[in-house]
């Protein structure tokens, strides 16, 4: 409930306070956060990293996956396969059954194990008769099969633990029933580290793994896919001939989703959803950005069933400068207001819009006092908004790409954090997010910052969602449904 003094003007998070008028009777750790970031993607923690070349990468991505949030992987790489490479690490960071596990040969050798690692993060592969998925198993190799071996050049028949001493269990018992739970008291039973699954022929088919059925216990709010995956967006250039080749080598690689990325919604993001849904319907598309309600409007009306998801936010983030450098742009709480106003009106025609508040939310620096006072996430939630998307707020984080450093005028660590209309950002293509990529004259949206430096994300967003929860629980609200009903939101005193 939007006090009336707030109706028809422009505020920021920062003007606004949520009032408490009920008494709570139910514990923090009760409240659900269940959201939606699109259509089909739902989320247990509304929280969704930015697309930022200082935020997300494969590591920020897993993070906020695994604490059952979202990331979203920027396109601001030399080249595409960079980028599709960093969503594949997501992808195949955890999963239930492995169907396009990487398999070697007898005839590779030791050093291959390791660019695997190096690459991917893992030591195991199976070993087929030519090194493809194709052909039969021979047998496996496993990191206590060549953690001790000094001879890089020794061919993998010779390390290898041969398929007469392997565990394997067959397809029809486990795959063809996508029963994962037959397959993890196999490996509980015998105390494997892998599992091969084969067919009939002896055919290698998927893996399990010891390690995923870990890491899906140490994290139960974890955002994944139909096969256990973790989900994972990648951010794609708002020009539909930039476009199509980074769609398509997502897909190869099982991203869940894209988010046309842009400072605002251009026309030409309309083509590229509606391309999308045309020719991989099942991936999810997010457009953006917006700032009213009358741009959400227009945008259902031309796309209808092409777009899952909208981000609203013009110029509010802490590294951009399109408010003041070009005088264009909205406070952001009263743009995700307007925007899920009219979503809420035309849901009887064109379904219900999820909507990702995408920047302004504003926390003190000092990193030991400021993360369990979430206060303008939850303000955007009361808003409307069913996610939001973090940046500034996360590139201190380990799991943020760049090193951190000492600043010795401010005598604490810090990290550098930029916007993607930076000079520097647009060095490379996020020029195109700005429209201005075949231009000479580059007028710059963004500038870049120094932010605290976090420490590890592990720590850090697991009190970040509880800071989160204890808002809700003060103010006497399980969920997000009850927090947008009956939040009392009144303007602050000047």
């Amino acid at each position: 409930m939007l006090h009336p003094d707030l109706k028809n003007k422009e505020f920021p998070y920062k003007d606004i306070t949520l009032v408490p008028n009920r008494l709570p009777d139910f514990e923090r750790d009760e409240v659900d956060l269940t959201t939606d970031f699109t259509k089909k993607t739902k989320l247990k923690t509304p929280l969704v990293s930015s697309p930022m070349d200082t935020v997300t990468e494969s590591e920020m991505a897993i993070l906020m996956a695994l604490f059952g949030g979202i990331g979203v992987i920027h396109y601001n790489f030399p080249s595409i396969e960079e980028q599709i490479s960093e969503a594949e690490k997501v992808k195949r960071f955890e999963a239930g059954f492995v169907k396009k596990p990487i398999c070697l040969s007898p005839s590779n050798k030791v050093e291959d194990i390791y660019k695997i690692n190096e690459r991917y993060g893992f030591f195991s592969a199976p070993i087929t008769e030519d090194g493809t998925l194709k052909s039969k198993l021979l047998g496996i190799v496993t990191h206590r099969d060549v953690r001790y071996q000094k001879n890089m050049k020794l061919p993998l028949k010779k390390v290898m633990t041969p398929k007469e001493k392997l565990i394997v269990a067959y397809r029809k018992n486990t795959l063809d029933k996508n029963d994962i739970e037959a397959a993890n008291k196999i490996i509980q039973k015998n105390n494997l580290d892998t599992l091969p699954i084969v067919d009939e022929n002896f055919k290698l088919v998927a893996l399990v793994t010891d390690s995923d059925l870990r890491k899906n216990e140490a994290y139960p709010l974890a955002t994944k896919d139909k096969n256990k995956q973790l989900k994972v967006f990648i951010a794609v250039e708002s020009r539909l001939d930039l476009a199509k080749e980074r769609i398509k080598k997502g897909c190869e690689v099982g991203i869940d989703g894209i988010v046309i990325d842009a400072g605002i919604v251009y026309r030409e993001q309309i083509e590229i959803a509606k391309y999308t849904k045309k020719k991989f319907p099942d991936i999810e598309v997010v457009l953006g950005n917006i700032d009213s309600g009358q741009m959400l409007k227009e945008i259902l009306k031309e796309t209808r069933d092409s777009v899952d998801g909208l981000k609203i936010g013009v110029g509010p983030g802490a590294a951009c400068i399109t408010q003041q450098e070009l005088g264009t742009g909205r406070a952001q709480a009263s743009a995700v207001y307007d925007c899920a106003q009219t979503a809420k009106k035309l849901t009887g025609k064109y379904g219900k819009i999820p909507l990702c508040a995408d920047g302004g939310i504003k926390i003190l620096n000092n990193p030991d006092s400021d993360i369990n006072k979430p206060g303008d996430i939850t303000k955007a939630l009361s808003l409307g908004s069913q996610t939001v998307m973090l940046g500034s707020l996360l590139a201190g984080l380990d799991e943020a790409p760049g090193e951190k450093e000492y600043d010795y005028k401010e005598e604490k660590m810090v990290k550098k954090y930029r916007g993607m209309g930076s000079p520097e950002a647009m060095r490379t293509r996020s020029s195109v997010r700005y429209g201005i990529d075949k231009t000479k004259i580059k007028i710059a949206e963004g500038k870049e910052i120094k932010i605290p430096y976090r420490g590890s994300g592990y720590d850090f967003v697991p009190r970040l969602i509880a800071g989160i929860k204890q808002s809700f629980q003060k103010q006497g609200f399980r969920n997000i449904g009850e927090l947008q009903k009956y939040a009392d939101i009144r303007p602050l005193p000047e």
